[in-house]
């Protein structure tokens, strides 16, 4: 063919794919058109149109913003158009081929234009480039590294990040290395890549071990590396690439090392301080809170704060509502601090005591914002020692005033027997009569049993708080024990009043403290005797497994029930003017006590009065 031939035939060729060509001359601002585009835009035959007229013919770009339609400095080298033709509409593909200056000087770009069959086609091919160059841009400066294999196990490429994390000047240092001969990456890893499986994975990578697999500027240390290693397939579904995923974490691992060695660290210190720490919201009740913090008001850890803030279950009640206040002063701004002693009820039954600090360290309601910083501690040891020595002190106090009146007591309570002792004996050396001398008698041996009994209660009541009595227990007759106390007091009872026994059927023995069960008894019968007119007074005594109960009743005037928990302490009388120094009842209570056992008093006026201890001893029946 020659020249002529051949642009007919190109001519032809075009026409029928639809498409045309077109010449733009830069100085003159006009296009030449080949015959399908003149035809299109109903030219004359010399397919002449300037640019003017041709951005008239623009109804639509697919690709704005064009600053201008036709050639300027921002005229894309592919555009597509909606234009205005003698068949209606119709969308062109216009691509710029090549540039020339013709012999007059003029700048002259030749171009191909394309009928397209709407306007999908065009913009697939133009997001298809579109897409390659961002997904090539993406590849390039992702800051994660990004390596691609062929199923070889070959390296054919790798980003910018990774050439960076692994220390490698160009990428033609380390294409061509194959991941299967890798001297550290995990065999596991290798086979399940071989088997197509897709696998997360984190590992140290150590430089010292990469030898002469690929040049490194790097010779020792490592990285901490989180991997994914996955296969890529085609539209067959056929594998065709490994690709792995490489993120550096080797600063995230030492800032979690530290933070995990400070939560440590704060863990031990709270443990042994039992102090705990939470922040939150309280607009929404996010936030954190540690260990301790939960233990400390009582709640399990990991409880969520949102169940917790606003109704402080564990609380008692009052510091519930005085917390509960102000919080919602805290909401309205009226708030800042708060610093408290506070109870919490435990699910055992016990009660413990904490300090609160509440603090607000941000105020921004308008964002949603009301951040509190809590700080509590268990103070219940502090507490319980405060207790103590507040006890100690009221008892040092409570000594002085006993010390005093111990000595007043004393001295009155001796010197009432020691007197008439004295006067009867006067008396004695100056009377023949033998009546006066028999009373005279019994006077004085009266008071030397009252002072030997009250010289007697000092001294165990001395042992009891020094911590020298001592119980040495046998076995024992109960009934032969309460028949020998009966015996004792049986010329003491009054006239009108009858000493009665109640004992079980069958006597029985118990592994006790004669002597001390005897002063007990001695106690109650005096004060039953004394305190009773009429009607009767009872000993008696009950056995069980793991109990022995002995008792004193009487129908005597009984004692008030505000007196019943006082009788028990030192110098306390309910008649002051009777005989005794108010030591007895105080030394039963003790020596009880010390038995491990408890006293039961069941008193109502003018009725009678019961006195019982329960002592846990071993007994047995009398064979």
């Amino acid at each position: 063919m020659n020249r002529l031939q051949d642009f007919t035939f190109f001519s032809q060729l075009m026409a029928n794919a639809n498409m045309g060509w077109w010449k733009a001359n830069l100085s003159t601002a006009s296009y030449e058109c080949s015959e399908l585009i003149l035809e299109l835009l109903g030219l004359d035959q010399t397919g002449m149109i300037s640019f003017e007229d041709f951005n008239k013919r623009i109804l639509k770009e697919e690709q704005p913003p064009t600053t201008v339609h036709s050639f300027g400095v921002h005229q894309r080298p592919e555009t597509v158009y909606l234009l205005d033709t003698v068949k209606g509409a119709v969308w062109i593909r216009s691509k710029i081929c090549f540039r020339e200056t013709d012999e007059d000087g003029n700048e002259i770009v030749y171009g191909i234009a394309e009928v397209q069959d709407g306007p999908d086609m065009a913009s697939a091919y133009q997001a298809l480039q579109y897409s390659e160059r961002l997904l090539y841009n993406i590849f390039k400066h992702l800051p994660i590294g990004v390596e691609l294999y062929d199923m070889d196990g070959t390296l054919v490429d790798l980003n910018d990040r990774e050439l960076e994390m692994f220390h490698v000047e160009k990428k033609e240092d380390i294409l061509g290395i194959n991941i299967f001969e890798n001297p550290i990456f995990p065999k596991e890893m290798k086979e399940r890549l071989k088997m197509y499986e897709d696998a997360d994975f984190t590992f140290r990578y150590d430089f010292s071990k990469v030898g002469t697999y690929y040049q490194s500027s790097r010779k020792e240390g490592t990285i901490d590396l989180v991997t994914k290693v996955t296969t890529l397939y085609d539209s067959k579904c056929q594998p065709i690439n490994y690709l792995l995923i490489n993120a550096d974490k080797t600063e995230a691992t030492i800032a979690y090392n530290k933070i995990q060695e400070f939560e440590e660290f704060f863990e031990l210190v709270g443990d042994y301080a039992k102090v705990g720490y939470a922040h939150f919201n309280v607009l929404n009740g996010h936030g954190y809170a540690q260990k301790n913090w939960y233990r400390n008001v009582g709640e399990s850890d990991g409880t969520p704060l949102s169940e917790i803030l606003g109704t402080y279950r564990h609380f008692h009640p009052d510091d519930r509502a005085l917390l509960i206040q102000f919080l919602d002063d805290a909401r309205k701004g009226l708030a800042v601090k708060l610093g408290k002693e506070m109870r919490i009820l435990r699910e055992d039954g016990t009660c413990t005591w904490m300090y609160v600090n509440l603090l607000v360290k941000r105020y921004a309601p308008q964002d949603r914002m009301i951040e509190i910083i809590s700080i509590n501690y268990d103070i219940t040891e502090l507490k319980k020692t405060e207790e103590m020595l507040v006890k100690a002190r009221d008892k040092a106090e409570s000594s002085d005033r006993l010390k005093s009146a111990f000595l007043a007591n004393m001295s009155h309570e001796i010197r009432t027997p020691l007197n008439a002792i004295i006067g009867f004996s006067s008396l004695l050396g100056s009377t023949e009569n033998a009546a006066e001398k028999e009373f005279y008698n019994s006077q004085i041996s009266h008071n030397n049993k009252l002072l030997l009994d009250l010289i007697n209660n000092v001294i165990d009541l001395s042992k009891i708080e020094s911590g020298y009595l001592e119980l040495h227990p046998d076995w024992v007759n109960l009934t032969e024990l309460l028949d020998e106390s009966v015996a004792e007091h049986i010329h003491q009872v009054p006239s009108g009043v009858e000493l009665l026994t109640h004992y079980p059927e069958h006597d029985s023995l118990a592994e006790l403290d004669r002597p001390r069960i005897k002063l007990i008894l001695r106690n109650f019968l005096s004060n039953a005797l004394k305190n009773t007119t009429t009607g009767y007074v009872e000993v008696f005594y009950e056995v069980d497994r793991q109990f022995v109960r002995i008792g004193v009743k009487d129908t005597g005037r009984g004692i008030p029930q505000n007196m019943l928990e006082k009788i028990f302490e030192r110098f306390e009388k309910l008649d002051s003017f009777a005989q005794g120094a108010g030591l007895g009842l105080s030394i039963c209570k003790l020596i009880v006590e010390k038995m491990n056992g408890r006293i039961i008093v069941d008193s109502q006026l003018g009725t009678g009065t019961t006195f019982v201890i329960e002592l846990p001893c071993h007994s047995m029946p009398v064979e």
